[in-house]
């Protein structure tokens, strides 16, 4: 067990005064507590302190959980509209207008942007192809109608599955942030056991998988109730049209055109493509039940002849009109030459490659200031407030808090606690590997992963340990330890960024 260091000890001992004060404003009885404490077993101050210092780490995850049940709460809404919940992210940046039912969808990694319409029964297909065309004119560019789509919402099992999928992406990515934080109080040496920070870690970890799995099957109860809903609503339609036709027979099968396009829509709700796999142990979505509305009409033999079916509004599916166009070719350039100047000078104070720090902020924001992911992290270079953002305050500027989101969203800020975060992972948890270009390549992965989860991809017990890892890294060539990271790193999130990252330094290289 780790002893208390100096400044732990200062810094609980710094926050008796405010206990005693609670109990009594008496000088005496103040001084008599004061003795009390520092005359209790030491077991128990450690106890103590390490429940403070939870206490301390709790209050930012508590923030963490309310904004997850936030962004929870928007999903729901839009998928219940949209028939899916687009959001912005760290490369993606959407806008929906509160006066239309129009979205605009910018994907800063494949450079696109698309502009979408829902048609939703306020609004008919051509009206709909008119005001697209012109939302599109506004924005300067040209339509060419052929390639505009137009899609059912249909709430299919395929759409279900990427919806999961963005919880299961979220929780592996704070799952990620757990363990950086893990290693970082430990390199810290605060005071804290690492077996309490590591089994913290891990209680932290279970509790966000158990919270996923609620949560997605929240989304299967979701999906399956508005799928029911589309069916009910087409068997009104279809009995609708066999009160004008009785000699026709209604099955619970039977295929029906809509209105607006020449898609056909099955009553059951099935799909002929497959949903994807997400993960093992994932919730099931609630299998299709049988539709109330399908017995009744099996065993209704009257015929409603009164015509009032006739005159009431039929619910029809939405749908979505969507036109995809690319953005301007030199738009990310320009981007990045506003912050190149920054990047230069930040780069040559650390000691760390310019070409990587665009790399990075190519592949994390795309150049964005304002950018914020789902874990959440902010800014160009999307640091995390407690992980790296703590690091580099704690290491650089003396101050032993986590940084703030307004903070991060300030390029001169963000660029400096990004470059210092790389020059750190080279520098310090890293030092033991000796080939530059190994140790860029485990600098990368570290900078999303964390360097202990670099070192878990080299170390046959899967420990930790940096030193022990370095001993197998320093064997193997520079693309050997690119190949070993690539099929052994815990998260596939941080083998897809050491990709994009590797690969982006050549186009901000210089000679």
């Amino acid at each position: 067990m780790h002893t208390l260091n100096k400044t732990a000890l200062a810094l609980w001992f710094s926050t008796l005064p405010t206990f005693v004060a609670a109990e009594s404003s008496d000088p005496f009885d103040q001084l008599d507590q004061a003795t009390t404490n520092t005359n209790r077993p030491k077991e128990e101050i450690y106890q103590e302190f390490r429940n403070y210092v939870d206490r301390y780490l709790d209050e930012y995850e508590t923030w963490r959980a309310n904004y997850t049940r936030e962004l929870d709460a928007q999903r729901k809404n839009l998928i219940d509209k949209w028939g899916s919940a687009e959001l912005s992210d760290s490369t993606i940046e959407v806008e929906y207008q509160t006066e239309q039912p129009i979205r605009t969808v910018r994907n800063y990694e494949e450079n696109s942007t698309t502009v979408s319409i829902l048609l939703d029964g306020s609004i008919n297909e051509a009206q709909a192809k008119k005001l697209l065309i012109e939302q599109i004119h506004a924005a300067g560019a040209q339509v060419n109608e052929e390639k505009i789509t137009v899609r059912t919402v249909d709430y299919s099992s395929e759409q279900e599955q990427r919806e999961k999928a963005f919880v299961l992406e979220q929780t592996y990515a704070q799952m990620n942030e757990y363990d950086i934080q893990a290693e970082q109080l430990i390199s810290a040496r605060i005071g804290v056991p690492d077996d309490f920070i590591y089994q913290r870690a891990y209680r932290k970890k279970m509790a966000l998988i158990e919270e996923a799995k609620q949560r997605m099957a929240a989304i299967g109860a979701q999906y399956q109730q508005q799928r029911t809903s589309l069916r009910t609503a087409l068997l009104v339609s279809a009995e609708s049209e066999t009160t004008k036709t009785p000699s026709a027979s209604l099955e619970p099968e039977v295929e029906l055109k809509t209105s607006q396009d020449a898609s056909v829509l099955s009553v059951t709700g099935k799909s002929d493509s497959k949903p994807q796999t997400i993960a093992k142990n994932q919730p099931d979505s609630v299998p299709a039940k049988p539709s109330a509305a399908i017995s009744q009409t099996q065993n209704d033999n009257t015929v409603d002849t009164t015509g009032k079916n006739e005159q009431k509004a039929i619910p029809t599916a939405k749908k979505v009109i969507s036109y995809k166009l690319r953005l301007p070719n030199n738009a990310l350039t320009q981007r990045a030459s506003e912050f190149q100047p920054m990047v230069l000078s930040e780069s040559e104070k650390w000691s760390v490659d310019p070409a990587l720090v665009m790399a990075i902020m190519h592949s994390e924001s795309a150049f964005r200031p304002k950018a914020k992911s789902h874990v959440p992290a902010y800014g160009l270079m999307q640091i995390v407030p407690t992980t790296a953002g703590h690091d580099i305050n704690r290491r650089v500027r003396e101050i032993d808090a986590p940084m703030k989101e307004d903070e991060l969203y300030q390029p001169p800020v963000n660029i400096e606690t990004g470059t210092a975060y790389l020059h750190l992972l080279d520098s310090t948890y890293l030092k033991s590997i000796r080939d530059p270009k190994s140790r860029m390549y485990c600098t990368i992965a570290a900078y999303n992963t964390g360097a202990g989860n670099v070192a878990r991809a080299f170390n046959r017990d899967r420990s930790t340990n940096i030193r022990k890892a370095s001993t197998v890294i320093n064997q193997l060539e520079p693309q050997e330890v690119y190949n070993h990271l690539m099929q052994n790193l815990p998260y596939d999130e941080t083998k897809n960024y050491l990709k994009k990252v590797s690969s982006r330094i050549a186009l901000y290289q210089t000679n």
